[in-house]
């Protein structure tokens, strides 16, 4: 398997949680700019289940969730399911209009292969669209702290922004917007604080989690027009005189 599955089921208790739901809840509130303005005909969810809420403002009618585990879905979902890997999409290629990454690069022990497949599936100018916890933040000093002392349920390998950026730029994605959310620590409350009000509003660099929206490349093609190759045309008149 290309995901922990005992650290994948650990999370997906975690979301059901004040402190996962409150997660969540930021993640919907930072998309819901982000989604509204998205049009097509597919979209692609890779994650766990409770990310499903975060398509609410998605005007896309086709949506799908890519899972290798089959408790992914509850009988409220609405959401399509498909039960397979992540870095190995049953999905043609250039067929997506958006493809959103929720939490998944974390568990994935091919990230990169999970990102080739989403560059592969979408289509030109399509959308991704990644969620990733932050390792510069107050909850990465919570993970760690709670590792050392054998008491955190799910372990995940927190990936820095300018990294994630380069692996995006080597194959083909242009970075159009980085969101960071939540500012506060991972308590079970799922109010809003001030600190992460304003620390949406200055858009501080230490959130628990961004959001990075990302465009595929359209390679330009600039078709070449073959050289026709002419030759000199030579009149040979044999009738032609020579003048006094």
């Amino acid at each position: 398997m290309h995901l922990n599955q005992e650290y994948c089921l650990a999370f997906d208790e975690w979301l059901t949680k004040p402190a996962g739901i409150n997660l969540v809840a930021l993640e919907k509130q930072r998309l819901n700019n982000i989604l509204d303005t998205q049009f097509g005909y597919f979209a692609v969810l890779l994650g766990e289940s409770k990310f499903i809420s975060c398509f609410q403002s998605l005007k896309i009618k086709h949506q799908v969730l890519i899972n290798p585990h089959d408790h992914a879905m509850s009988a409220q979902d609405t959401m399509g399911l498909v039960c397979a890997r992540q870095d190995k999409i049953p999905i043609g290629t250039e067929l997506v209009d958006l493809v959103y990454i929720a939490h998944s690069l974390e568990f994935s022990r091919n990230p990169h292969e999970v990102l080739r497949e989403a560059y592969r599936i979408l289509r030109p100018d399509g959308r991704l669209i990644i969620s990733m916890f932050n390792p510069f933040s107050m909850w990465a000093l919570w993970r760690l702290a709670a590792s050392l002392h054998s008491k955190s349920d799910w372990k995940a390998n927190f990936i820095m922004l300018h990294r994630l950026k380069d692996w995006l730029a080597l194959l083909g994605f242009d970075i159009m917007r980085v969101n960071n959310f939540g500012f506060c620590m991972p308590l079970n409350s799922q109010k809003i604080t001030w600190a992460e009000k304003y620390g949406q509003k200055l858009d501080l660099p230490f959130g628990a989690a961004y959001l990075v929206e990302a465009s595929k490349r359209i390679i330009p093609v600039t078709p070449i027009r073959p050289a026709w190759a002419t030759e000199r045309a030579v009149v040979v008149d044999d009738a032609a005189e020579p003048t006094v």
